[in-house]
């Protein structure tokens, strides 16, 4: 403002100076001065007479005042000239009028801009904002600064975004609350008719001295539960989970007396990867009860576990008598329940794995009567922190 004004020449000892609306000095030539009270200004004439030019009696002096009005801010400019220096030059007075319009156009259009600016980019920053939102970065928030009506918008937008964090942050923990709740009940509805039938068996066996068939079944009962319950946590190493299936399937084999042989295989280097546990067991446990119970002749049980892109397949596979294709068709679904697990089953296992891991993994069964079945068990290969 200081090198705009000092740029208009209204004789040699003619200036500008400008006030807002209420009056006060907002740029002087001599500003230090008017401070100091050693210079004073018509400012209650300039502010309270219409935009034009008038001439003044001012400290002895016959002055001629100039006055132009800067819209938005509600400022003036004023233009003070000596008509002693001016009637003497009436080309000169012509141009010192130009020169107060010209300069009232621009200081106008640059106090415009001013403005504008002053108030498009808080909302500019905002929008910027909302745009980050959309692409579902929650961890932003607005200056709130600017005009009224923007500091609102941003303090509102603020609010918002607290909001939504708030809730999903809810979301999110109903939804691990969820999941270990659904994890305890599978836990709990462990066929209690299995434990039992174990006992007797062992009971079995002990009165008839086979020992050594007492120790492999309290071994791998023993085994079975202590990963069952492991402390708590809800993924464990597919070398446990692997070990859960074994001891299920020794004690089932000799419960039924050899009615079926097993084969375990895993891909080297898979041994140490994290899975949820106990997804193998329930499906271990249809393929004997549904599949190999059936059979007349002996069953094969294999489960293989490999590695498949960024994927890990668990895959059991039975030779047993399969699963009839309008039964198979609605497995997995909500209205599914003849099929299943001491009431574990299939369907709760896919529900589980969905849950933890994503919708893109889970179960997928491949059956054939007569030929056997094959399920497929898809989870992601990736580390995995405890309380994700």
């Amino acid at each position: 403002i200081e090198k705009m004004c000092n740029n208009v020449s209204l004789g040699k000892r003619g200036y500008i100076y400008i006030i807002d609306k209420y009056g006060n000095m907002v740029y002087h030539p001599q500003q230090q001065m008017i401070y100091a009270g050693l210079k004073t200004e018509n400012t209650m004439d300039a502010l309270t007479r219409e935009p034009g030019t008038y001439f003044e009696d001012f400290d002895g002096e016959r002055r001629i005042m100039t006055i132009k009005n800067v819209s938005y801010s509600g400022w003036r400019i004023v233009g003070i000239s000596y008509v002693d220096e001016l009637v003497t030059n009436r080309k000169h007075f012509n141009r010192f009028i130009m020169f107060i319009s010209i300069f009232g156009v621009i200081f106008e259009m640059m106090a415009s801009m001013f403005i504008s600016y002053k108030i498009s980019q808080p909302v500019k920053r905002l929008e910027n904002k909302m745009k980050r939102l959309e692409n579902g970065d929650f961890n932003i928030s607005v200056e709130e600064k600017g005009e009224d009506e923007v500091r609102q918008l941003s303090r509102t937008f603020n609010m918002m975004v607290g909001k939504i964090k708030m809730l999903m942050d809810q979301i999110i923990t109903e939804q691990e609350e969820k999941r270990k709740s659904e994890l305890k009940a599978l836990q709990a509805q462990i066929n209690p008719h299995f434990l039992y039938n174990t006992l007797d068996s062992i009971i079995w066996m002990n009165e008839n001295q086979n020992y050594e068939g007492v120790t492999v079944m309290v071994s791998a009962l023993s085994k079975l539960f202590r990963i069952s319950l492991s402390k708590g946590q809800e993924v464990i190493s597919i070398a446990d989970e692997l070990e859960h299936a074994r001891s299920y399937l020794t004690i089932q084999k000799m419960r039924y007396k050899d009615k079926y042989d097993y084969f375990i295989d895993i891909e080297p280097g898979l041994e140490s990867e994290r899975t949820l546990k106990l997804i193998l067991q329930p499906i271990v446990e249809n393929a004997i009860y549904h599949g190999i119970g059936p059979l007349n002749e002996k069953g094969i049980i294999r489960i293989s576990v490999k590695s498949e892109g960024d994927n890990i397949l668990f895959q059991v596979t039975d030779n047993g008598y399969g699963i009839k294709p309008e039964i198979l068709k609605n497995l997995l679904s909500q209205e599914s329940t003849s099929y299943h697990s001491g009431g574990v089953g299939l369907k709760n296992v896919n529900e589980r794995i969905k849950l933890f891991y994503g919708e893109e993994y889970g179960i997928e069964i491949l059956s054939e009567v007569d030929v056997g079945t094959t399920v497929n068990i898809r989870i992601p290969r990736k580390p995995f922190q405890e309380g994700r």
